[in-house]
């Protein structure tokens, strides 16, 4: 904690039917950063393993010039800068443990920790807002047994392939 960074975000994709940009290894583990740059809180919910929560940050958003479009967002996230913004990020008693949802508060960054042992295949995460999901606030993802990891088209994970 405390430590601060600097990371530069772009939008991965626009609509839930464009193509899945990642691809988690089965039962192989992952840190996945989840960074909200609304004015809302979200909660987020991952299908098919549980995950560990690792923490959360207030994060300082600079919106790009163009700012959000309808075509992509840019943006320079200051991770651990000290905002006044009224929200503790700390993580709660509740957060502790296993979950499939993570409350994501506005200007924040929560870490989690995920294994994806259960089944390969397509799955997708989302925000549990119904008005969100309905506005395609969600992604696939594509869970890859290890050994056909080799034979991947890595120009999928730029959005260049397709499933």
């Amino acid at each position: 904690g405390g430590e601060e960074r600097t990371t530069r975000w772009r939008t991965v994709a626009t609509r839930f039917e464009d193509a899945a940009t990642f691809f988690p290894v089965l039962h192989e583990p992952e840190i996945w950063r989840l960074i909200n740059l609304t004015e809302d809180t979200h909660p987020i919910h991952v299908h098919l393993d549980s995950f560990q929560v690792l923490g959360r940050q207030p994060a300082a958003v600079t919106l790009a010039e163009d700012g959000i479009t309808a075509t992509g967002t840019s943006a320079t996230v200051d991770i651990g800068q000290r905002i006044d913004d009224g929200i503790p990020h700390a993580l709660d008693d509740n957060e502790l443990g296993l979950k499939d949802t993570v409350r994501v508060n506005a200007n924040e960054v929560v870490d989690i920790a995920v294994r994806f042992s259960s089944f390969a295949g397509r799955y997708m995460y989302h925000c549990h807002i119904l008005e969100h999901e309905d506005r395609d606030m969600m992604r696939p993802f594509v869970i890859m047994p290890a050994e056909l990891m080799p034979f991947m088209d890595m120009n999928m994970a730029a959005g260049h392939g397709e499933m």
